[in-house]
């Protein structure tokens, strides 16, 4: 028997890693909007999560935006309001099914821009 035997074999995993781990899906993209842009198409079981992580920037009269979860079978939609700049935003309970995140924003000329992350229960 080795002495390390009973030694913890746990360990801090990235939100990729643990979205794998836990049946998951993540993507990355970018956003370039004024008034609404749509990501892909991607399953959520039921009871799952959505994250979205956003790293954006505007112009000081965009401090924030829209995002909105819509399940495409049903049109059914959850919207959230997320900062421009470094943010997280978090649906939880999900109904499943499949899913986009529509990103909405007042149609002025100043464009929202930047790095998104998704990750998934799937």
């Amino acid at each position: 028997m080795k002495d390390n035997q009973h030694e913890q074999l746990f360990t801090e995993l990235t939100s990729a890693e643990a979205a794998a781990v836990e049946g998951g899906g993540s993507f990355n993209s970018t956003v370039n909007f004024d008034t609404f842009l749509t990501t892909r198409v991607f399953n959520v079981r039921p009871g799952g999560t959505i994250k979205l992580t956003s790293n954006t920037k505007s112009a000081k009269s965009n401090p924030d935006f829209g995002a909105i979860i819509r399940n495409v079978d049903t049109n059914n939609s959850n919207g959230k309001i997320a900062s421009v700049g470094k943010d997280t935003t978090t649906w939880t309970d999900i109904r499943g099914g499949r899913y986009v995140i529509d990103f909405r924003d007042d149609k002025d000329g100043v464009f929202v821009t930047g790095d998104i992350r998704v990750d998934y229960t799937s």
